[in-house]
């Protein structure tokens, strides 16, 4: 459907505001270097009003409320990533006094990766999470298999409650969860964390894997059985082709979403030598050397692997994520 007029009228109209008021506010109030990034963001407001006042009368499916918002979200990203990287790389015993990074040092990456109490902490995180998705992927994909191919009375009630355990919020868990732990006497040990784990990667799992399974051609592989075909062939030609790419791709999304936990594991680890690392970033200011620093360059390490997951599958992430189960 192409934008009305009137609506790219006002989204534009919004953003030449927004970077007007962004350029008038950095003029007065912000000092070099960071005006110039200020004015740059502000340019790009106002260059999409700009843009959106020319192309307001014509049939482009453009949606300049879109634009506005992609370009918040991204400023809204990438600023606190930038301030992250500046607190990281800043000399040591220094606080940064500006957004833009000013005299660069490494060391804080060194201190972050030959830390123990990080190493050991990540070392924790890996080994939950991968065990949680080892666990809840067959459990997923045999749940997904049954809403998406087993046309039975209530699977939409029960798929809700998939859905409401992956909105629920985690906090409210931590202390029934707690108290299981304990009454089975096995709070602060790390393989304790794997059941909580399974609260974050279990709902997750079901939910991408029901995609994936919603866009599978099963009638192709209705006709590779009925053509005689053996389970290796159904397995090479059918399943390996259209269903382990997007189930491969689900599976990493869930592990780093469980490596990515920061509320089960502060809430479930009495200690140091059982927290997992974000909540040992969480929690560790002022048991690390130059903590500040350590704290943002083990963070930016750690964010990694989701920014490569992003990078390689960009397209199969989308079409995982931007799909719903009807």
């Amino acid at each position: 459907m192409t934008p009305s007029v009137r609506s790219r009228l006002i989204a534009s109209g919004v953003a030449f505001a927004l970077g007007f008021g962004l350029a008038n506010y950095g003029v007065l109030r912000i000092a070099r270097p960071d005006l110039w990034l200020w004015i740059l963001v502000a340019g790009l407001l106002m260059g999409t009003g700009v843009v959106g006042v020319l192309l307001a009368d014509t049939n482009r499916a453009i949606s300049f409320w879109a634009v506005l918002g992609l370009e918040i979200f991204a400023v809204f990203t990438l600023v606190p990533l930038l301030w992250t990287f500046t607190v990281a790389t800043a000399p040591s015993g220094l606080t940064p006094q500006t957004l833009w990074p000013r005299d660069v040092s490494w060391s804080a990456f060194d201190g972050a990766l030959h830390s123990e109490i990080l190493r050991r902490a990540a070392g924790t995180s890996v080994l939950v999470s991968a065990l949680a998705t080892l666990i809840a992927m067959p459990l997923a994909i045999a749940a997904a298999y049954a809403f998406v191919r087993l046309h039975v009375k209530g699977r939409r009630i029960a798929y809700g409650f998939v859905l409401a355990a992956l909105l629920m919020p985690l906090a409210a868990l931590a202390g029934p969860l707690t108290g299981q732990l304990i009454a089975f006497d096995l709070y602060g040990s790390r393989l304790a964390l794997v059941v909580p784990a399974l609260v974050v990667t279990l709902p997750l799992a079901i939910w991408l894997s029901v995609t994936v399974f919603r866009d599978v051609p099963w009638s192709l592989g209705e006709a590779v059985r009925a053509d005689g075909a053996t389970r290796a062939q159904q397995l090479r030609l059918f399943a390996a082709p259209h269903l382990l790419p997007g189930l491969g791709v689900a599976t990493l999304l869930v592990f780093v979403a469980g490596c990515n936990d920061f509320v089960l594991g502060s809430a479930l680890a009495p200690d140091e030598q059982t927290l997992p690392l974000p909540a040992t970033l969480l929690l560790a200011s002022g048991q690390l050397d130059d903590s500040s620093a350590a704290i943002a360059a083990a963070g930016l390490l750690w964010i990694l692997p989701a920014v490569a997951l992003l990078l390689l599958f960009p397209r199969r992430i989308n079409q995982l994520l931007g799909r719903s189960y009807r």
